[in-house]
């Protein structure tokens, strides 16, 4: 009684779950729990990890998260317990090779993380029967059991398609529905799960004991997904994807270059491509700069969430999805030579160059190490120094993508006046005071820059129609807009020197 008081309210110890294996009786059934216990890892949470393509899994796992159909249920079905039953069904129907792929991968998984000392403990006493009671799906459980280095004499589990009821009911309904209730009031049950009470409460001999060596480890999670580290980890909870690389970055780019050429919405398709293919090695720059702070630094600058990410990046994986984004992007950016000048996007596939695309996919992949390179060397400097790299840094951002395209002399002002006011940022940043940065207006100086230098140009070459041009009043209206709040702020801070408090 005082074990099984003990197991409802406190964790019991390896060695004393061990010491009632061992001396059970031969005519006693033991229990035993599955995920983070005989198996030191979540059976579920692995099968999902068993999804291919991967990157499709990943998606239709958070697509599922967002969604959480699982709410949509009725009555006492509706919320979490029946979560991991939804999403193993609609992974399963969408990826049925799954299934297939998991009677391979569920032998490697059961060898690497059994749990030898339990197992050891169990079949230390052959005449005992051993039952696998757990509250995942028959069919993930099933492939798993047979290879683990013991003889269960049942496997309870719930069933794929009833997997909501089965989850509702819980394991002790399971368990009983099975076994019968003499036979459960019998028994020794372990399990690792404080959701096994009822269990617990209606066994001989309970065992609530968490094992040292056991990991929950979510689906997915050592997916490297690009920009989910800048999203999650570098920028967390700013939609830095959203609001810096695509409303800002992507627009300059857009209205400097794609302005200027005769099919501007293929161009602009284009740019958007090579804008990700970018972004893919850049992200690596930021990882970086983060694990060397980590490293160096006494008080690194470092997001909750860092730990978390750091360890999803892949270097290789992150190269193979720029040349992925990159592919589509150059073949669009080729397509704007061939498609017709009449607007109908009609055109011959056999007009492509492919050469040229070759061509300008060895620039760009030249220019993509440049950046690499830069990185590395900008996160191994000295941080006066880097205030220079920053620079170059950021002119890659802009005048990188003239490797593959053009631009006309109003789109490189802005690209001009975009590194410098961004340079200035950083500046301050480094060599003044970093709170100053929060009322730097770096938006209004990109602004005054780009009128500035145009107007400069203007006078320079008496060239009106540098500024009497569309392109150029677009650009004024997006910088104007960017930097609307920047502008009124220092409006609202005029006044007359006149008002001001002097000492005497």
């Amino acid at each position: 009684m005082s074990l099984m008081i003990n197991a409802l309210s406190h964790e019991t110890s390896v060695p004393d779950v061990i010491n009632v294996i061992e001396s059970a009786q031969s005519s006693t059934s033991i229990l035993v729990d599955l995920d983070e216990t005989i198996f030191l890892r979540n059976s579920t949470q692995e099968y999902l990890n068993t999804l291919q393509p991967r990157p499709l899994g990943w998606l239709l796992l958070t697509l599922l998260n967002f969604l959480k159909p699982w709410n949509w249920l009725p009555g006492e079905f509706k919320g979490e317990v029946s979560r991991d039953w939804m999403r193993v069904l609609v992974a399963t129907l969408l990826f049925p090779w799954t299934v297939i792929l998991w009677q391979w991968r569920a032998k490697q998984l059961a060898q690497a993380y059994g749990n030898t000392t339990l197992v050891e403990a169990l079949t230390k006493n052959p005449d005992s029967r051993v039952i696998l009671t757990t509250q995942g799906f028959d069919f993930i459980v099933r492939s798993l059991s047979k290879h683990l280095p013991i003889n269960f004499h049942d496997v309870i589990a719930c069933r794929f398609w009833q997997g909501a009821i089965d989850r509702q009911r819980g394991k002790h309904f399971l368990v009983t529905a099975s076994l019968g209730e003499n036979e459960v009031t019998r028994a020794i049950a372990i399990t690792d799960s404080k959701d096994d009470n009822p269990l617990l409460a209606c066994v001989a001999t309970p065992c609530l004991v968490i094992w040292p060596e056991a990991n929950y480890v979510s689906a997915m999670s050592d997916l490297y997904i690009p920009f989910l580290y800048l999203e999650r980890a570098k920028r967390p909870g700013k939609k830095y994807f959203l609001k810096a690389i695509l409303l800002d970055d992507l627009v300059v780019l857009i209205i400097a270059l794609s302005w200027v050429n005769s099919q501007p919405i293929l161009h602009a398709i284009s740019m958007l491509f090579l804008v990700l293919s970018f972004w893919c090695i850049y992200e690596l720059g930021y990882v970086e700069n983060d694990i060397i702070a980590e490293r160096f630094e006494k008080n690194p600058t470092l997001s909750e969430t860092y730990q978390k990410y750091k360890n999803r990046i892949s270097v290789w994986q992150a190269w193979l999805w720029s040349v992925i984004f990159a592919v589509p992007g150059l073949i669009v950016l080729e397509l704007t030579k061939v498609v017709s000048s009449d607007n109908s996007f009609a055109f011959e596939l056999s007009a492509i160059d492919l050469v040229t695309v070759l061509t300008k996919m060895a620039f760009w992949i030249g220019i993509l190490l440049v950046v690499r390179a830069t990185f590395y060397v900008y996160n191994h400097v000295d941080k006066q120094t880097r205030i220079w790299l920053y620079f170059l840094l950021q002119a890659y951002k802009y005048f990188g993508f003239l490797v593959v395209t053009k631009t006309n002399i109003i789109g490189a002002i802005l690209f001009i006046a975009e590194v410098i006011s961004r340079w200035i940022r950083y500046f301050v940043y480094r060599l003044v005071n970093s709170e100053w940065l929060k009322d730097l207006p770096h938006k209004m100086v990109t602004l005054v820059l780009f009128g500035f230098i145009v107007i400069a140009v203007v006078l320079g070459t008496q060239n009106s129609s540098i500024l009497m041009n569309w392109q150029t009043l677009v650009i004024l209206i997006f910088c104007a807009y960017r930097a609307r709040y920047q502008f009124l702020k220092i409006v609202s801070e005029i006044y007359l020197i006149s008002k001001e408090k002097t000492k005497v």
